[in-house]
């Protein structure tokens, strides 16, 4: 099972972004041990995914950063891997503290990586994917009637992060985004990084 402990083997600040990918990734992945079988076709505030096919996603996002911090083309960890009918929260589980003590090494930080939208260093990559995972937990939670909370010490690397998705020109192909939606000055971060993203917060 994941925990904090694995992402700060080395001696970390809580400004090491694998110290709140840790944390998100635990908090995300206990959350989806929740989901009960006849809620995997429930729809999500992510209009593309059920419930189902969101816990696939996230899979893959975990796999991505391990391939990723393996030396591995992110095309590694796809649609297919991440597919299963069951135990989605037991594989993230397993995935993330794979990724943990894979990324254990700060040289990782500042390598540079190809993802899907580019070239990016180690350290930006892993909060641009805390924010997603983030994002997807509030998807989840509000699928099925759970309640999800991550503290903002852990989400300010994240919420930076996916502020580099531009507030303009969203809904077309190449900025496939809701308009942003701001829950206010005094929200939790997990609603700021959830709102820019898109989702309905308020």
């Amino acid at each position: 099972m994941t925990n904090t402990t694995d992402a700060q083997a080395p001696e970390t600040g809580m400004d090491d972004p694998r110290v709140g990918f840790a944390a998100v990734t635990e908090t995300v992945g206990e959350l989806m041990n929740q989901v009960e079988a006849d809620q995997l076709s429930l729809p999500t505030p992510c209009s593309e995914f059920d419930v189902k096919d969101l816990l696939d996603h996230m899979v893959m996002v975990m796999q991505r950063v391990v391939v990723l911090g393996n030396g591995q083309h992110f095309s590694e960890a796809n649609e297919e891997t991440a597919a299963r009918d069951s135990g989605h929260g037991e594989t993230f589980q397993e995935e993330a503290h794979a990724a943990n003590q894979i990324w254990a090494d700060p040289a990782k930080l500042d390598a540079m990586y190809e993802v899907p939208w580019g070239e990016i260093p180690g350290g930006p990559m892993l909060y641009t994917y805390t924010a997603e995972l983030a994002t997807h937990g509030w998807d989840l939670a509000t699928a099925i009637g759970r309640e999800l909370t991550i503290d903002d010490e852990h989400l300010g690397g994240a919420f930076v992060a996916i502020r580099m998705i531009p507030e303009e020109g969203r809904g077309g192909p190449e900025m496939p985004f809701d308009p942003v939606v701001h829950p206010g000055d005094d929200a939790p971060l997990l609603l700021k990084i959830a709102g820019w993203g898109g989702r309905r917060v308020v």
